[in-house]
């Protein structure tokens, strides 16, 4: 669905139209499936991020070190920063599915001004965040071993990690109320 001057240029439209969360959502799951059948199947991760490293490009960043937050090394440097490229079967999952939102969201960002481009990155990191709570609350995170202190975040470089704590927060709380 190319954006056309008529196109409203805000993310829950966008999200809507190219069914991003359902996207992010099926290919995180089945990347963890590739994963834990993977060289790396027995490595225990202690942490997972989606990691919009240079918005609106997306990794997959795990790490081993289970006591990441109590050695100073938080946010983690991250084992595994971009997991798509070290098990290729994960980027290409994520090359096919993704491709489209991909180019449609440059295309969206290059056609936004500045508070636009703001809100549009707001929305796209809460639709990361919806989709990393739908992932805990599916057990898709059963599908690789994991240390008991199994941590998620969504990130981005240089990000007060504190804060994208508590955003995710938010996030599992509005889906506890909604469930209740």
């Amino acid at each position: 669905m190319p954006l056309t001057p008529a196109s409203p240029l805000d993310w829950q439209t966008f999200e809507t139209a190219y069914a991003v969360e359902e996207t992010w959502f099926k290919l995180a799951s089945a990347s963890l499936a590739v994963l834990g059948a993977s060289p790396f199947k027995g490595q225990a991760f202690s942490a997972f991020a989606f990691n919009a490293v240079s918005f609106p490009s997306l990794s997959l960043s795990f790490d081993t070190d289970p006591d990441n937050k109590e050695h100073d090394a938080y946010p983690p440097d991250w084992s595994n920063e971009c997991m798509e490229v070290d098990v290729p079967a994960i980027g290409q999952l994520w090359e096919e599915g993704h491709a489209s939102i991909e180019a449609a969201l440059s295309e969206l960002i290059d056609a936004a001004g500045d508070e636009q481009l703001d809100a549009i990155e707001e929305g796209y990191l809460h639709s990361l965040r919806k989709t990393m709570v739908r992932l805990e609350t599916s057990h898709a995170f059963e599908q690789i071993k994991t240390c008991a202190r199994f941590w998620t975040v969504v990130t981005q470089v240089d990000a007060d990690t504190d804060e994208e704590e508590r955003l995710l927060d938010q996030v599992r709380l509005a889906a506890l109320s909604s469930h209740a």
